[in-house]
């Protein structure tokens, strides 16, 4: 049997840091919001006695000796539904890793899903949900079907909300790797515990004013003249998740085309990628 599914990056807007909890991880306050960057996937899915999972096309982004997080939502998935099975997993990767994306949590989300609807739904929602978090925090948001929604705790409980259609930027500086634990370590030495972000708005022209990410704190790019001039008059632009990657949201396509020239006028600097916040999955670009 061969399945095939688009496993799509998403972007934060906004992200609060409420403190660390008493089992290690930090509660969180944040929207997601699904773009039309994708990883495309292909599974090859055979009967067996036995779960075995190979997996091609994920070498170059992962690090030697880590195992893939879609062979772990694999053998979670057969241990879970009492399914056994060989499957081979082909990746064609367009979304950048440890870049705030949620790329390798999408990607997990993508197997699950497969793997459920291949056998006939053994996990009803609330134990896909389950096993989703088991596998990171992120990945609860990919497996809901959602294009945008709130997310609080680790970020697994989540409630939708409206989703809009409009042209964005993923800009990525080059040598803007960030350290996530770094980030969490300032974070936690504040002397304040912050408030939650405010309810969600669709008006975009909003979320400048109302949407920050804490670690914006860690972000070298956010001090650069050349950075801030280019971007500047966009709708919004922030940090997305915790990773080193900024989102440029555009009111139209002529000014991403305005913003994306400025960026690539600076090469030696930025890494950027076309992509559009999703509200269903007529709208954007395709990377196939």
């Amino acid at each position: 049997m061969i399945l095939t599914s688009n496993s799509y990056a998403k972007v934060n807007i906004g992200l609060r840091v409420l403190g660390r909890r008493a089992d290690g991880y930090h509660d969180l306050d944040t929207f997601f919001h699904l773009i039309s960057l994708h990883d495309k996937i292909t599974m090859t899915l055979a009967e067996d006695w036995k779960t075995r999972v190979s997996i091609s096309g994920s070498e170059a982004y992962l690090p030697a000796g880590r195992t893939d997080l879609m062979e772990k939502a694999a053998v979670l998935f057969s241990a879970m539904s009492g399914k056994s099975f060989s499957l081979h997993i082909d990746i064609k990767k367009n979304i950048p890793s440890q870049a705030g994306l949620g790329g390798g949590s999408s990607n997990a989300a993508a197997v699950l899903k497969l793997l459920n609807e291949a056998f006939s739904f053994p996990l009803g929602p609330q134990q896909l949900l389950d096993g989703a978090l088991r596998l990171g925090s992120d990945v609860p948001f990919f497996v809901t079907g959602f294009f945008c929604a709130h997310a609080s705790g680790r970020g697994e409980r989540l409630s939708e909300r409206q989703a809009v259609s409009l042209p964005a930027l993923i800009v990525r500086p080059h040598g803007g790797a960030v350290s996530t634990a770094e980030g969490f370590r300032k974070l936690d030495e504040r002397a304040f515990v912050p408030s939650p972000l405010p309810a969600w708005t669709a008006d975009a022209q909003e979320w400048m004013e109302l949407y920050p990410n804490d670690f914006d704190l860690i972000q070298p790019v956010l001090e650069r003249k050349d950075y801030l001039d280019a971007v500047s008059g966009s709708l919004y632009h922030s940090t997305t998740g915790s990773g080193a990657c900024q989102v440029v949201v555009c009111r139209d396509e002529a000014e991403r085309d305005r913003i994306e020239s400025g960026l690539r006028k600076k090469e030696s600097h930025f890494d950027v990628m076309r992509t559009y916040l999703l509200k269903d999955f007529a709208t954007g670009v395709i990377f196939d």
